[in-house]
């Protein structure tokens, strides 16, 4: 809870300092306020119930059509075992993303959203989605553009058609181009 509350102290004294942690909307007016991207995603997926962890990965690709929100597809694969066998599930994912701002380290690199798709396996396609949360750290940087980050994404996603929902865990890294 402490923590917490200190959290929220320092987001509030952001906002009053100068560059909030909360951007506000704004247009697009330079080609690299788009900031294009490709990531590699590597992880691992766990279903719920009885089934195990299995590695899980993918690509992602997005930009930014309006500051701060982003729009990106996602296409994964991994195994899910259900608890009575292991199934392949392949699964393409349109995400929103809204991203955080400020110089609070981490947090300004952060971004929440949401994504909905569809699962396809060898027997069924299933609607997909759910939230996500993740971060992206610049490792290298041109004029104050990220080239390349580190980062991870957490999501967890509700299946239709009664398959297995799903928590993911990945590390991310992203080129920014």
């Amino acid at each position: 809870m402490t923590a917490i509350s200190a959290l929220l102290l320092t987001v509030g004294a952001q906002a009053q300092s100068g560059r909030s942690t909360f951007p506000h909307p704004k247009k697009v007016i330079a080609r690299s306020q788009y900031k294009p991207h490709v990531a590699i995603l590597v992880g691992n997926n766990t279903p719920e119930g009885s089934g195990t962890v299995s590695p899980e990965f993918g690509v992602d690709v997005g930009y930014q059509p309006y500051v701060p929100f982003g729009l990106g597809v996602e296409l994964m694969r991994t195994e899910v075992d259900t608890g009575s066998g292991r199934r392949d599930r392949n699964t393409v994912l349109t995400k929103g993303t809204y991203h955080f701002g400020g110089d609070i380290p981490v947090l300004r690199d952060s971004y929440v959203g949401a994504g909905l798709g569809v699962a396809f396996n060898p027997s069924n396609t299933s609607v997909l989605g759910g939230p996500l949360a993740g971060f992206d750290i610049p490792v290298t940087t041109i004029n104050n553009d990220a080239v390349l980050s580190l980062g991870a994404l957490a999501k967890y996603n509700f299946v239709g058609n009664n398959e297995v929902d799903a928590a993911a865990l990945n590390a991310v890294v992203k080129y920014w181009y």
